[in-house]
């Protein structure tokens, strides 16, 4: 059984229950079996920090119960997933508004609104555009077939693990960590090819931010960036 901020690494398979749908999985072999295969994602398993709330509720609530290498499958009521319908969530706009926006809406279609919320496209007709902003999936009960693959045991695997998460795969074993004997002070070493990468100190601030939040609270954690000649020739 796990706790509060274990590193549990899950793959899993999910479907909608009353169709069989698979909407999601971390296997690759399966998403291409259920023809949801995105040649643009990473299949690995999924990194999971318990208690951190990012997954749905009832998905990590089965976790805590499980162990390293058992497989079970879950069946998660809507409240514990994305929630019931809410009828109040479908709204009317006008065709006109939308295409100002220069949107082209047709059924089914996935808006990001100018507010951030997404919206689907559920008709289009005289003049008008029904949009629903609930969940896809709110309503449904879902089926999880999931496995706990491995778990990050060590405070130096942690790190590792969050750096993944923020910098992905290719680039974790480029940087240099060390983790003081008093496990007060985390010293990590940018690698120079990602100096200029798209929102570093972003990313920067909240690995530093789960660092202390979910592996050594009491420890300060520090970045460097190293500049010399060769950076520049």
């Amino acid at each position: 059984m796990f706790k509060d901020k274990d590193f549990v690494y899950i793959d899993y398979i999910a479907r909608i229950k009353d169709t069989g749908e698979i909407f999601d999985t971390t296997i690759e072999e399966e998403a291409k079996k259920a023809n949801i295969y995105d040649s643009e994602k990473i299949y690995k398993p999924k990194l999971v920090i318990l208690g951190e709330g990012a997954i749905i509720k009832g998905l990590e609530d089965a976790l805590y119960q499980m162990s390293v290498g058992e497989e079970k499958e879950i069946e998660i009521p809507p409240e514990k997933a994305y929630g019931e319908r809410d009828p109040n969530k479908v709204k009317t706009m006008s065709l006109g508004e939308l295409r100002k926006q220069g949107i082209r809406p047709y059924p089914n279609m996935v808006l990001r609104m100018s507010n951030g919320s997404i919206a689907v496209v559920k008709s289009v007709t005289g003049g008008r555009v029904v949009l629903d902003y609930n969940h896809p999936l709110a309503g449904r009960t879902l089926i999880y077939k999931v496995k706990v693959v491995k778990v990050a045991e060590t405070e130096l695997d942690k790190v590792k693990a969050l750096l993944e998460r923020y910098f992905g795969s290719s680039n974790v074993d480029k940087f240099a960590v060390e983790i003081s004997n008093d496990k007060k002070e985390v010293k990590i070493i940018v690698p120079k090819e990602l100096y200029l990468v798209e929102d570093l100190q972003s990313r920067i601030y909240v690995t530093a931010k789960d660092i202390i939040t979910y592996v050594l609270p009491d420890a300060s954690v520090s970045f460097t960036e190293t500049f010399n000649k060769s950076n520049f020739s």
